[in-house]
Order: C-alpha cells, then sequence, then structure tokens
C-alpha cells in the first residue's frame, strides 16, 4: 500500500464521503463540466442504441413493464415510467450493452455507472438542476475513476481472477451519484457507500466466456447504487470503514494491495476523470489501436479484402482475453461475442475500412468477407501492458504495411468533440425502438451542452420517450 499519510487514521470512505457531500457545481473546473456534458451525451446515446441491438435488453425491459410499481423514472427511449430502482436497472443495462460508451484511464466505465443512477433518482425527486446532475455525476465518475487507478498498477494482467473493473466499482459510483442528488450529508454518503459495499459483486467468468447476461452488467450496479442512496435518506446507517477496514474492500477483493494515494490525493483539486476516452466504436477499447491502425492501411494503400495474404497485431497481456478462444472471437455468433472481439473487429476495419453498429446486426455477424478476413488474423502478446496497437499487413503483391497507434482516436490526447459526440448520439438514436423526431434530439443535445442553465432535468428523458414504435 502507498505510505500516503494524509488523514492516515480515517477510512479513504470518510474522505471520499465528505468530499462529495461538499462538493458544489461552482467549484468544479471548467474542463471536468465540460467532460461530464460529453459523459452525458454518450452515455444517452448508447443506451438508445441498445434498446433494439444490445443482447438482454428485451428482458429487462418486458421485466420491469411486468413487474410494475410506481411510475417514478423513465425507461429511456420509451414513454413508460417504473420505479427509480427498475429505471436504474434498464437504462444502466442498456446503457454499456453495446460497449460502446466511455472508458477511463483505470480501466471503468464512468457515464453509465453514474447517469443511469442520477437520472432515475433525479426524476422521481422532481426539481433537479442541470447543475446537480453534473455535481453528481462527475462526483460518481471521479470515484469510479480513482478506484480504477488504485489497483490498476497492482494487477496481474495475466490472472483473470480479479473483481470486474466496471461492476463492482460501479456500485459505488452509481450510489456517490445518486447520493449526491438526494442532497446526502457525509455521514449519509458515508452509509450510502457502506450500503453499496454490502450489494457489490461482479466476477468476470462470464465476460471472459461472453455469455449474453454480460451485456447488462452495469445495471445491477445502478439499481444497487439508487437502493443504497434512498436507504441512506431514509436513516439506515452503513458508516464503516468500508474500503480499508480489516474486511473492507480492498482487503476482500485485492489482498490489501492498492494505492491509497491515487484513491484520495489531490480530491476536489485534480480530476483523474479527465482521463475519459470516447469510443468512435461499438468494441472492447483493447480493440481501438488496431481497428484504428487497419482502417489507416487499409485507405492509405487502397486495400481490398482479396489483396490481403494475413494480418499479424501484437498487444501486450491485456490483448488475450479479446483474442481467446480464437474459434469464437473469429466468428461471433451474438453482439455481445463480436464487441469484445479484436480478431473480428480487425476484420471488419479492413473488409468495410469502418466499424458500425450494423456489424452487430445478424446481417453483419455474417459478412463473408469478414469471416474470411478474421481466419487470417494472427495476435502476438507481448510481457508488459503495452496500450498500444502494433498490426502489420501482407499482400498478394508480396508488400508488408505495417503500422504502430499508441493512442487510437477518443483518447484524451486524440480527443472526440462535443459536436462529434453528438453526431454519435444522432445515429446512436437512429436504432432506437421507438423513433425520436430530429427536432427532439435536437434540443436535447441543446440541454445537454448547456446544462448549467436547465431548471429540471426531467425535460431529458421527456424529450427522448420516442413518439411511435418504428419496426426494425
Amino acid at each position: 500500500m502507498s505510505p500516503f499519510s494524509t488523514d492516515s487514521d480515517r477510512d479513504a470512505v470518510a474522505l471520499i464521503a465528505e468530499w462529495a457531500a461538499g462538493t458544489t457545481y461552482e467549484s468544479l473546473p471548467d474542463n471536468v463540466t465540460a467532460l461530464v456534458k460529453n459523459l452525458l451525451l454518450d452515455t444517452l446515446g448508447t443506451t438508445l442504441a441498445a434498446n433494439t441491438l444490445g443482447v438482454g435488453c428485451q428482458q429487462l425491459l418486458r421485466m420491469a413493464r411486468s413487474t410494475g410499481g410506481s411510475p417514478e423514472s423513465s425507461l429511456l427511449g420509451f414513454p413508460d415510467k417504473v420505479p427509480a430502482v427498475m429505471a436504474a436497472l434498464v437504462n444502466g443495462g442498456m446503457a454499456h450493452a453495446l460497449n460502446y460508451d466511455d472508458i477511463s484511464e483505470g480501466g471503468g466505465h464512468m457515464g453509465v455507472t453514474t447517469l443511469p443512477a442520477a437520472l432515475a433518482v433525479a426524476e422521481k425527486a422532481g426539481g433537479v438542476s442541470g447543475k446537480e446532475l453534473i455535481t453528481a455525476v462527475a462526483s460518481g465518475a471521479e470515484l469510479m475513476s480513482r478506484l480504477g487507478l488504485a489497483v490498476i498498477e497492482e494487477q496481474d494482467l495475466n490472472n483473470e481472477a480479479h473483481p470486474q473493473p466496471t461492476q463492482m466499482p460501479g456500485y459505488f459510483s452509481a450510489a456517490l451519484s445518486a447520493g449526491r442528488v438526494l442532497r446526502l450529508n457525509a455521514q449519509q454518503m458515508q452509509s450510502a457507500l457502506g450500503l453499496a459495499y454490502m450489494q457489490a459483486a461482479g466476477g468476470r467468468q462470464l465476460v471472459l466466456e461472453g455469455r449474453p447476461a454480460k451485456a447488462i452488467y452495469a445495471g445491477f450496479s445502478n439499481q444497487g447504487g439508487v437502493i443504497s442512496a434512498l436507504l441512506s435518506l431514509d436513516g439506515l446507517e452503513a458508516d464503516g470503514a468500508i474500503f480499508e477496514g480489516t474486511a473492507g474492500f480492498f482487503n476482500t477483493y485485492y489482498r490489501g494491495r492498492y494505492q491509497r494515494q491515487a484513491l484520495v490525493e489531490g480530491l476536489g483539486e485534480r480530476y483523474s476523470l479527465l482521463s475519459a476516452q470516447f469510443k468512435p466504436w461499438p468494441t472492447t477499447a483493447v480493440a481501438h489501436p488496431f481497428i484504428e491502425g487497419a482502417i489507416s492501411l487499409a485507405r492509405e494503400h487502397d486495400l481490398t479484402p482479396n489483396q490481403i495474404v494475413s494480418v499479424e497485431i501484437y498487444g501486450g497481456p491485456e490483448l488475450r482475453a479479446f483474442c481467446e478462444p480464437p474459434e469464437t472471437r473469429r466468428k461471433p455468433q451474438t453482439a455481445v461475442e463480436a464487441e469484445d472481439s479484436v480478431l473480428f473487429a480487425v476484420a471488419k476495419a479492413l473488409a468495410n475500412r469502418e466499424v458500425t453498429l450494423d456489424d452487430l446486426r445478424p446481417a453483419g455477424l455474417r459478412q463473408y468477407e469478414a469471416l474470411v478476413l478474421s481466419e487470417q488474423v494472427r495476435y502476438h502478446i507481448e510481457a508488459e501492458p503495452a496500450r498500444r496497437g502494433v498490426i502489420s499487413i501482407a499482400t498478394t503483391s508480396g508488400q508488408t504495411h505495417s503500422i504502430q497507434i499508441d493512442r487510437p482516436l477518443g483518447h484524451p490526447s486524440k480527443p472526440l468533440s462535443f459536436s462529434d459526440l453528438a453526431k454519435k448520439f444522432r445515429n446512436c438514436a437512429s436504432y432506437s425502438a421507438n423513433e425520436i423526431h430530429p427536432r427532439d434530439l435536437e434540443k436535447v443535445i441543446d440541454l445537454i451542452e448547456h446544462l448549467e442553465d436547465v431548471p429540471d432535468v426531467g425535460a431529458i428523458p421527456a424529450l427522448l420517450s420516442g413518439s411511435q414504435a418504428v419496426p426494425r
């Protein structure tokens, strides 16, 4: 553990709870509020696309509608309202189902483990301003990022037996975001995090096997976060040393190996959420350097599929889980399997010079050229984490073309702008089960861009409710 000693007598959860409860919109730097707006727009878009394309999302929607209860919060993209806890589950599940959302430097997904919980509670409460939503999501996203950074250097990338880096920490980020919307004080916030710890779960086995339910894991984090915040608001105390205690989060799940400094140093002064990477392609972020490299080489050398003899890709240990077992990764049968296959993503990029949401549909999964190319892609695992991608293509002319991508498009060093994300949002919305009028989409984009001026964020899901069902 790091020797960082500031307030070492107090569990980190107490420091985080105090910071989150005391954070105001006015205290947030401009670049943080801008980043949060990007998170919000991006997460809304991925949620809308998933209500038709996302594996497991129809089951979530059917369950929510059949369960009944108070009409408190919206199912995004639909006119239905359900209890806030259920809305958080469904919207959270849809938000990450396509693996098209942001990812932090610590490996967790921030928007999908904050916005669904915060927005569900905001609708239930009513009268929650845009400033309050920004503050809530910023707080939760910062915690998600810091939790990942606290353990990332301690992880063995050759060992997959560790908590899923979004689902389990997501209970805490969702609880913090929902708690901030509910204006919990520091003690209540610590209790909300304690209640989140009582529910937190999420191993990687189903992720590694690509089982369908893997797609919706973020829903459970948001559901647990809302439950935690509401119970704390009602007076249930759970303000223990849940992060650093003898049987706390880090000792239980990480054998006490973590960096306290990454978790608490500079709270309110330095924001690690600014490391967010936004995705131009609907796949695991591990695939993105290789997708960008494949598209670049195909365009630069005007390569067609029948000119390609072989493809070699090189990456760190993180590449293995997304290339093995190769027989599944080369011929994915579902959108879930396709999203997490680097081999298939590279083949798609070479076949089409792009990777899109249509590639997750049945016809996209069956594309002949991509399936042939996927058999030609070979992967090589380097000993150290690469955080980059090298791709080399041999052609029928006897030439070999290679490129190294150190940071892919969407990384903070090559960012997607708000305008880029607005374009992505419109495209995602075009897949929604209910047709959303272009005028309403533009209103949502404008509301997010000027969210600090919005008196009640309930206007956003109302605009996304859709006018009519569209045959898909």
